[in-house]
């Protein structure tokens, strides 16, 4: 935790629902585009339920990373191969397989169904997925993918910093004994 946060719960609260509502509104954005492909590849029969669901989360991954990333966490410069992107992207890749899973098994549970209601079957398959991954993928981007770094200074080293100063009291706090 930062000195801020520690400093003002306030703060930290602010903070926290500003991340998630951007996290919330890039997630909108990515389903828009990956539901519009869905159901433009799906729909028109060019491709099948599940690898339209592939083509779909394919176009919203990408605008997904990014605005979390950069609008949602606030960050800026390289990535961490290790510590940012990989564990991204397996969450990213395990919530496009549980939705290529559900599309293809409504797909199939329609089989002998009309087109449009199979296609609007799929698309609700595909967006509960969504909305079910959208808060498990927001608390482990949070909590561990896009957390601070843990302190890498070794203990003998933090121990060599000076204390800082504490903070200066009012004359309300100080007893009346230290006062001159």
């Amino acid at each position: 935790m930062s000195a801020d946060t520690l400093r003002s719960p306030a703060r930290a609260r602010r903070g926290f629902r500003l991340i998630f509502t951007r996290y919330t509104v890039g997630s909108v954005l990515a389903a828009v585009a990956s539901e519009a492909t869905l159901l433009a590849t799906y729909g028109l029969g060019l491709l099948g339920a599940g690898t339209a669901s592939v083509a779909a989360w394919t176009a919203g991954a990408a605008l997904n990373y990014v605005l979390n990333r950069w609008w949602a966490w606030g960050r800026r410069g390289r990535a961490s191969l290790w510590r940012e992107l990989v564990p991204y992207w397996v969450i990213a890749v395990a919530s496009m397989v549980l939705s290529a899973a559900a599309t293809d098994g409504a797909a199939r549970m329609l089989d002998s169904d009309s087109g449009s209601l199979r296609t609007v079957v799929v698309g609700g398959a595909f967006l509960a997925v969504y909305a079910v991954m959208f808060v498990v993928k927001f608390v482990l981007f949070h909590y561990f993918v896009f957390a601070p770094a843990p302190a890498t200074r070794p203990l003998e080293e933090a121990a060599a910093v000076p204390a800082a100063r504490p903070a200066r009291r009012s004359l309300h706090q100080v007893p009346m004994t230290t006062r001159e």
